[in-house]
């Protein structure tokens, strides 16, 4: 959203000392030490173009959220601010031309949902997994043993190699409850494999345009999260650009679209919430902060809480779209 609008001279007049004394505080010039520049040296140095316009700043600030409350615009991120023409009043002119500003703003989208998204789960069939059959029990077991073995000697699959596994009574017992696990596994990836068709087509019957604003947010998270993940392999991101010979830009183009399927899911999935009313539950909640806070204790508790909150919501979201009431 692009809002265009004048302010008279007169409005920025308390905000122009504040302006240049910021921008002295941060300007290095020789002879002088960080911070001590006087303004009037700054005033030379960087024009008094650059001084209205961190001085328009500074008016926006404190009149943006009245502006934005009268529009009543859902306004996200931080509005870039132009300034399109200069005022009277510095440098020898006379006062009383107003400053003529260009705000531009993100705002939340409107989302309207696909007309039959309670009615996708209908479509897209759950595949029926098959029990965990002998072979692929036989297998993990075989897997395990190997793990075990100590100076090339594989121990013997029998009831204790089970107690020494785990609190397992007998051979038998490790037997059933690896078939289990296994079940329940493949049952669990076909759950998986619904869920992501499911989610692809309720991308494709949105006709939801997604501000870049929400791309770049996405596209910073899929980053950090792949900064981790280089991480815990031994190495820095750095090194594995050059290994991969390829610079951080070429990697964020590759992530790119994914940024924007999520950002719009996620768009998608604050609808259904807003819609059908769903709150993240305030005890799983809770106890989901209090684990995190025990592995990063670093961590900002509101950011967190506002994080954890999302993400339960959007688990009740998407069991709703599974047809899951």
């Amino acid at each position: 959203m692009e809002l265009l609008g004048e302010v008279p001279f007169a409005a920025l007049t308390p905000y122009r000392e504040a302006a240049l004394k910021h921008i002295a505080g941060h300007l290095e010039l020789p002879g002088f030490r960080p911070g001590k520049v006087p303004a009037e040296m700054a005033l030379k140095k960087v024009g008094e173009l650059s001084v209205l316009e961190e001085a328009a700043e500074l008016f926006v600030k404190d009149f943006y959220p009245e502006l934005i409350a009268e529009k009543r615009l859902e306004a996200v991120g931080r509005p870039d601010i132009r300034v399109t023409n200069l005022p009277a009043g510095r440098q020898g002119l006379q006062p009383g031309n107003p400053l003529a500003l260009t705000v531009r703003t993100t705002v939340y989208p409107d989302v309207a949902l696909p007309k039959h998204w309670k009615t996708l789960h209908e479509k897209v069939v759950l595949e029926t997994s098959l029990p965990a059959s002998d072979e692929e029990v036989a297998k993990i077991l075989e897997d395990l043993r190997q793990s075990r073995k100590q100076n090339d000697v594989v121990p013997e699959l029998n009831d204790e190699f089970a107690k020494s596994v785990g609190a397992f009574d007998s051979l038998e017992h490790l037997k059933t409850q690896t078939r289990k696990g296994i079940t329940e596994e493949k049952a669990r990836q076909a759950r998986d494999v619904r869920r992501g068709k499911l989610i692809e087509e309720l991308l494709k019957q949105s006709a939801l345009t997604v501000p870049k604003l929400f791309v770049e947010s996405e596209l910073q998270k899929i980053m950090a999260q792949m900064r981790e993940d280089v991480k815990r392999f031994g190495t820095t991101f750095e090194d594995y650009l050059k290994q991969t010979n390829k610079t951080e830009e070429g990697v964020r183009n590759d992530f790119r679209e994914q940024a924007k399927k999520r950002a719009q899911l996620q768009l998608l999935l604050n609808k259904i919430a807003m819609e059908e009313k769903l709150d993240a539950d305030e005890t799983a909640v809770a106890a989901e902060m209090k684990h995190a806070l025990e592995h990063f204790p670093e961590a900002n508790p509101e950011l967190l809480k506002i994080h954890i909150e999302t993400v339960l919501k959007n688990e009740l979201a998407l069991k709703l779209l599974e047809g899951n009431r």
